[in-house]
């Protein structure tokens, strides 16, 4: 999955929706500085999402549905594009294993 060729409105309107799938799920997803890898970071104790505001706009998308393609899904509504990048990563991971 390339999330380069989205539009960047397209990516911003996916990122919204993400945030608030995030939300549902109990977590929060804060946008600050710095320097962890890949410019983002899940703290799951703190049911926390943490991405470096200086991180490419595909690059924290991706971040965030790969992350939600490691959780359980399945007692909540999950838009079906975000469903479908979701599980196209969870095929992806399942792949390289």
């Amino acid at each position: 999955m390339n999330l380069k060729k989205y539009s960047k409105n397209k990516l911003l309107g996916l990122k919204i929706e993400l945030e608030a799938l995030y939300e549902k799920l109990g977590y929060t997803v804060v946008y600050g500085k710095g320097s962890f890898k890949d410019g983002t970071c899940l703290i799951e104790k703190d049911k926390k999402v943490v991405i470096n505001q200086y991180t490419p706009l595909d690059l924290q998308t991706d971040f965030m549905i790969e992350q939600l393609s490691k959780m359980d899904l399945s007692n909540v509504y999950v838009l079906p594009v975000i469903r479908e990048l979701v599980d196209d990563k969870r095929t992806l991971f399942e792949a390289v294993r």
